[in-house]
């Protein structure tokens, strides 16, 4: 069986990854997220997405590599990592109490057969109003995340609601993944969210 190759240092997706029954090896790419000089946020996210794997894909052999990219959309204003606990503050006093979406691209690259699918995710989020203690505490704890907020964590207040994919939120769209990875005849469990929030 070919390896696996996850190209991203996120712990979350390495977990989803394993839950979901694969044996992967992490190699992260190092691609820096630059201005957006795409025509549409999508095309930005599948372009970071498909840099990533593509960048990962060239120091492997015979491997399938994985690669994904999640951006937080409100108003037109893409919203990824902060650089900081500083910038955290900034991207949380924007989130709080709007509607806005999460958008993950998934990348898959075969490198031996030099195939690729890419796709992207969307998923509509209803954030609580926090207050500048909420603001300040979730700063400090989620300032390598993108968006500033972890919604697999139940101490984070942010998510009031979603509608969509639980795990694109997470940061990879589990369901989506699967049936990518079918066309590479890999198979893969489906997780259920059963800490989805909301209704």
């Amino acid at each position: 069986m070919k390896k696996i190759v996850l190209a991203s240092a996120s712990p979350r997706r390495k977990e989803l990854l394993e839950k979901a029954g694969l044996n992967i090896r992490v190699q992260p790419s190092n691609i820096k997220e630059g201005r957006n000089t795409c025509p549409s946020v999508e095309h930005y996210c599948i372009s970071l997405a498909l840099s990533k794997a593509e960048n990962a894909a060239s120091k492997q052999g015979n491997a399938i590599v994985i690669a994904a990219d999640t951006i937080v959309v409100h108003n037109n204003r893409i919203f990824g990592k902060p650089k900081n606990i500083r910038d955290a503050k900034r991207i949380l006093s924007a989130l709080s109490g709007t509607k806005h979406f999460v958008y993950t691209a998934i990348a898959v690259i075969d490198t031996a057969k030099k195939r690729r699918i890419v796709d992207i995710e969307k998923s509509t989020i209803f954030a609580r109003k926090l207050s500048s203690r909420q603001i300040n505490i979730f700063s400090r704890k989620n300032h390598d995340k993108a968006g500033a907020y972890a919604v697999q964590e139940k101490s984070d207040k942010l998510v009031r609601k979603i509608e969509g994919d639980f795990y694109n939120v997470v940061g990879l769209p589990i369901s989506k993944l699967r049936g990518i990875l079918m066309g590479f005849n890999i198979k893969m469990k489906n997780l259920k969210a059963n800490n989805q929030k909301g209704s």
